[in-house]
């Protein structure tokens, strides 16, 4: 099982997003093949650009909303296509305020175990070995490399994951359907969240803010609960505490 991991904003002082998310999208090593098939067929047939790589920042805009039709459009086949791709989604949301971490702490973040702890409870349920996979280098957050190796070993709940393979895989996002993936989905649930759609209709003729809210309900389809052995629930798409990142 690959599990592509993305942020949209980043927990510090000094990132203007106030609910960053970290996203991941869990596909079977089986159906990794046909979700990148399918994913530069919608290319090819929408934007006519194959090679295109799907950026948050360029496409889940207001500017882009407004002036690029074409692309409100494709991003409308992309998350309708979500429903019937075969992946699940598990999302962590963050609230400040955050703090600046020491230099070279190996420490996981809480939001990276959150995401691990629902990764080996499905991964368990599925009877496969995940792998975690990243846009970028082991440097990545502070040294994801070395802070993931170092929960898996030294930390009491990392060496219970026994599904989860022995260390995260870097990619590049420009050919990685499934970063592209957590990348889009990631800045939809954070989007919702910053204009907390989850407590009200958007406003009366905001069709941007209609659109992120469409979206994000494809995207909780995809989402699965899932509980420990002791019956402890894991909501996949959960606020963490205020601070806590």
């Amino acid at each position: 099982m690959l599990i592509f991991i993305d942020e949209s904003g980043h927990p510090h002082p000094n990132d203007p997003t106030t609910r960053p998310v970290v996203a991941a999208i869990c596909i079977s090593d089986r159906d990794s093949r046909s979700v990148s098939a399918r994913l530069h067929a919608l290319k090819r047939d929408n934007l006519g650009q194959e090679r295109m790589e799907l950026k948050a920042v360029n496409l889940l805009n207001r500017r882009t909303f407004r002036r690029k039709p074409d692309y409100v459009q494709f991003l409308d086949e992309f998350f309708s296509a979500l429903l019937n791709l075969p992946i699940t989604v598990f999302a962590m949301v963050m609230e400040g305020p955050f703090t600046v971490r020491p230099p070279g702490e190996l420490f996981l973040p809480m939001r990276f175990r959150f995401l691990v702890q629902r990764v080996e409870l499905l991964a368990e349920e599925q009877g496969e070995m995940a792998t975690l996979m990243f846009d970028g280098s082991a440097s990545l957050f502070g040294g994801i490399g070395w802070q993931f190796n170092s929960y898996l070993y030294r930390a009491d709940e990392g060496r219970a994951c026994v599904h989860i393979t022995d260390a995260p895989s870097f990619v590049d996002s420009q050919t990685s359907a499934g970063i592209q993936i957590a990348d889009l989905t990631a800045s939809v649930i954070r989007q919702y969240e910053e204009a907390g759609l989850y407590r009200s209709a958007p406003p009366a003729g905001d069709q941007y803010l209609f659109a992120i809210r469409r979206w994000y309900r494809i995207i909780e389809q995809k989402a699965k609960d899932l509980a420990t052995h002791d019956g402890y629930n894991r909501p996949p798409l959960f606020r963490m505490a205020a601070g806590e990142q």
